[in-house]
């Protein structure tokens, strides 16, 4: 599950006909030059949530594209040239098995309900969409992207296409797609009850739509807290996780330390990207 929040927790992504349209472009377009599986994609006002498979190791890339050309393309549209992202790293958390990327996706979808914006997830009136969804045909949206009559490479159209989960084989797509709809109805009636105990009434569609982009919450925002990199049920199995990435971190630092010492030909491990990319160097093979 991929994750990054805008600058400031301002609403720049508060949705709209042409932000809409500008993500969902990105996105088809982005995914399908970078092979890019999606599962589940909720934009919030102020920060997003992809659920992907990323077959070819490229998930770096496919969120450096999508980011600086959402970002842009809004940008342009408004009139604006400041950053729409924060500064900070986006979020990544590896799903290890299959009930687990369930339950992301779950999270993803009912996320307009647990941040108390509508009482349930199909009003919101942004961009959220998941698996099985049926595939969503997306014109290039006006004054930013070229097309080939201009030189450039931006396809008329494109179309942002949702595929199953890996995992649950031995399911039929009907039933699998039953049990994520499940999750989803289970997480937002569990806010929607914790919220009408509260007395905490829903913000509704057109209050949504009336923000300014450049409000932003009154809530404060929690800070050093822990920021996850594995989502994993399984408690023993998140321990091995954590303890193969140590690892890794390990011998990431001493072919670091060998390489700024001289050592042109040592061997990082598998999953290296900045030093293979802009430095080629030299990387263990992937586990089979």
């Amino acid at each position: 599950m991929l994750t990054r929040r805008v600058r400031g927790r301002t609403f720049l992504l508060r949705p709209s006909k042409r932000t809409n349209q500008i993500v969902a472009y990105v996105v088809a377009v982005i995914a399908a030059r970078r092979n890019i599986q999606l599962h589940a994609l909720v934009v919030m006002s102020n920060h997003w949530h992809v659920c992907l498979t990323d077959p070819d190791g490229a998930i770096v890339d496919f969120q450096r594209d999508c980011h600086q050309f959402i970002a842009r393309a809004i940008n342009a549209h408004h009139g604006e040239f400041e950053s729409i992202w924060s500064s900070g790293s986006p979020s990544r958390v590896e799903c290890e098995g299959a009930d687990d990327l369930v339950g992301r996706i779950a999270y993803t979808m009912a996320n307009p309900v647990e941040a108390a914006l509508v009482r349930h997830g199909n009003s919101w009136p942004g961009l959220r969409r998941a698996w099985p969804a049926k595939a969503l045909v997306v014109r290039r949206a006006k004054r930013f992207f070229r097309g080939e009559e201009d030189g450039g490479d931006w396809p008329e159209q494109a179309v942002l296409e949702f595929v199953r989960p890996p995992g649950y084989e031995a399911l039929s797509d009907d039933d699998l797609a039953g049990m994520i709809v499940a999750a989803i109805r289970q997480r937002e009636q569990h806010f929607q009850k914790k919220y009408d105990g509260e007395g905490r009434p829903f913000l509704g569609r057109r209050r949504i739509l009336e923000q300014s982009r450049h409000d932003r919450p009154h809530t404060r925002e929690p800070r050093f807290g822990i920021s996850p990199r594995v989502a994993c049920r399984n408690k023993w199995r998140r321990i091995e996780c954590l303890q193969a990435n140590k690892r890794w971190l390990g011998g990431y630092r001493r072919a670091l330390a060998a390489w700024r010492s001289g050592d042109r030909d040592v061997l990082f491990p598998a999953g290296t990207y900045l030093m293979r990319m802009r430095h080629r160097a030299c990387c263990s093979a992937p586990p089979d």
